[in-house]
C-alpha cells in the first residue's frame, strides 16, 4: 500500500512518467518499421536512380538521332519541292511551244483543205458550165 502513502503530486508524476512510457514505446513500435520503409524507398530509388539514368540517356542519343533524320527528311522534301516546281515550269513551256505550233499547224491544215475544197468546186462549176 504504497499509493496510499503517497501524495498527489507523486501520484501525477508516476502516471505522467508510465504515459510518457507508454507513448515511447508506441512510437518505437511505430518508427521500427517506419526506418524500415524509408529504407526500402532509398534502396529502391537508389536502384531507379542507376537504371533510369542510361534509359534517359539512350533516349536522348534517340531522339538527336530522330532529329537528324526528321531533318534530312525535310531537306529531302524541299529538294523534291524544288523539283516539281521544275517539272512544272518545263511542262507548262513544253505545252506552250508543242501546243502552239499544232494548233497552227492543224488552222494552216484546215485552211488548206478548206482551199482545195472551194479550188475543186469552181473548177467543177466551170466545166459544167
Amino acid at each position: 500500500m504504497v499509493l496510499l502513502n503517497m501524495t498527489p503530486l507523486e501520484i501525477v508524476g508516476l502516471v505522467a512518467i508510465i504515459l510518457i512510457s507508454c507513448f515511447a514505446l508506441i512510437g518505437i513500435i511505430v518508427a521500427i518499421p517506419l526506418i524500415k520503409l524509408i529504407n526500402k524507398v532509398r534502396f529502391l530509388m537508389e536502384k531507379l536512380n542507376e537504371s533510369l539514368i542510361p534509359v534517359v540517356e539512350k533516349l536522348n542519343f534517340t531522339v538527336t538521332n530522330l532529329n537528324n533524320e526528321v531533318s534530312s527528311i525535310s531537306d529531302l522534301t524541299q529538294s523534291i519541292g524544288s523539283i516539281v516546281e521544275q517539272l512544272e515550269k518545263i511542262v507548262r513551256l513544253a505545252r506552250i511551244l508543242i501546243t502552239s505550233p499544232i494548233v497552227k499547224l492543224i488552222g494552216v491544215t484546215t485552211g488548206l483543205v478548206d482551199g482545195i475544197k472551194k479550188a475543186a468546186e469552181k473548177k467543177e462549176s466551170k466545166e459544167d458550165k
